[in-house]
């Protein structure tokens, strides 16, 4: 998920129409879109953008793929505080209606203002999950589809499979395949091939909490999910939706974990989502990341290799 993605000339005119979609900005979403802009290498003051219509945003917004992204970081930004306001939806639906975008989150920002969270939980599980299967029938068939149903079902085990994974207990130190076993083992996580375990095929969530190097606890489960937003290349958004509503609006969208309230920290999110979407590959998709591969190899060494900064360096980056 990009979020480079407006020409200097549009830059000011697509923050702008994000704070239009509020009809009172606090403190916290015009930082948000200061940093939007910082991460543009852009300074721009939110409260000098200009205000511009639904229409005169589409007149100049033109690329389809901004347009999209534009109302998403729109969505993101009606939960900066929290709380959505019924104005803020009604706003950002009449932008995504005028840029002709249809962005589904906007009916799950309406479904998330009511509390209807088993609906919210379909809408986002939908998007996310269901993109992991659909993703193993398209690579494997029925068979590998059906396999992945089973494993997120806790009905599915291959001994092979965990013993594999087991085995790199005994990897290099550094390596990135001892790292995911420490990572895994630590916290009591069951290895992919057993049952309850982690699918293979959604290992890259952990690979991604291993390459970042943001923990477990709820906030490193916020900011591992707006660095997994990044990196995937495809569906993205939906993973950036889970981490805010499950672990900054207080409804369950996982089963594996808590829900809990306010740990939308801007500065923070933006960088984790900046670092994914820095990264050379969608570690998602087997074709562009063979974890295999890279097991026996220096975790360090494969962050280089990505392009994926260090997590001390991208904070002071940050700061």
């Amino acid at each position: 998920m990009d979020i480079v993605v407006f020409r200097p000339h549009e830059l000011p005119v697509a923050l702008g129409a994000l704070r239009c979609t509020e009809p009172a900005p606090s403190p916290r979403q015009d930082h948000y879109l200061e940093r939007l802009a910082e991460l543009h290498d852009e300074t721009l003051a939110a409260s000098a953008l200009p205000a511009p219509s639904a229409s005169e945003t589409a007149a100049v917004i033109s690329a389809p793929h901004a347009r999209e992204r534009l109302v998403q970081l729109g969505v993101v930004m009606s939960m900066v505080d929290g709380s959505i306001s019924a104005e803020s939806i009604a706003r950002l639906g009449e932008l995504d209606r005028v840029l002709g975008v249809r962005e589904p989150a906007i009916a799950t920002l309406r479904k998330v203002r009511a509390r209807q969270d088993q609906r919210v939980q379909l809408d986002v599980m939908g998007r996310t999950a269901g993109k992991i299967v659909a993703d193993a029938y398209r690579d494997t068939g029925v068979v590998g589809a059906f396999r992945i149903v089973l494993a997120f079902m806790q009905l599915f085990d291959d001994p092979a499979m965990t013993a594999r994974f087991a085995a790199l207990e005994h990897a290099p130190a550094d390596s990135l395949g001892h790292c995911l076993w420490r990572h895994c083992t630590e916290r009591g996580l069951r290895l992919p091939g057993q049952r309850g375990g982690i699918p293979e095929r959604g290992l890259f969530h952990d690979l991604g909490h291993v390459l970042a190097g943001y923990d477990t606890d709820a906030e490193g489960e916020t900011l591992q999910q707006a660095f997994q937003a990044g990196f995937l290349r495809n569906g993205g958004f939906g993973h950036l939706l889970l981490g805010i509503i499950h672990f900054h609006m207080g409804i369950k969208i996982t089963p594996v974990a808590a829900p809990t309230t306010g740990l939308f920290d801007v500065d923070k999110v933006l960088t984790a989502l900046a670092r994914g979407a820095a990264c050379k590959v969608d570690l998602s998709v087997p074709e562009q990341f063979d974890f295999w591969a890279h097991a026996q190899q220096p975790l360090e060494h494969v962050r280089a290799e990505l392009g994926v900064t260090p997590l001390q360096e991208a904070l002071r980056t940050a700061a």
